[in-house]
């Protein structure tokens, strides 16, 4: 969902201090919402790219709308 990735840019840019935009928090919200389908699994690869036109206001607009 929307509010998952952008929680997962939220997220992202909490643990490494690099800003995402909200199609790759698609790719990250599976992973930081511990999505049963990864359990057992190894190794998972995730592809982390775009954050040239994300900006720390946008994140925190959106940090505060993930606590709505």
């Amino acid at each position: 969902s929307d509010d998952e990735a952008t929680h997962a840019c939220v997220r992202f840019a909490e643990d490494h201090g690099q800003l995402v935009e909200p199609a790759c928090g698609a790719a990250l919200a599976p992973l930081y919402a511990d999505q049963p389908a990864l359990a057992g699994m190894r190794s998972v690869v995730a592809i982390v790219c775009g954050g040239m036109v994300v900006t720390l206001e946008q994140l925190a607009q959106w940090s505060r709308s993930n606590l709505d």
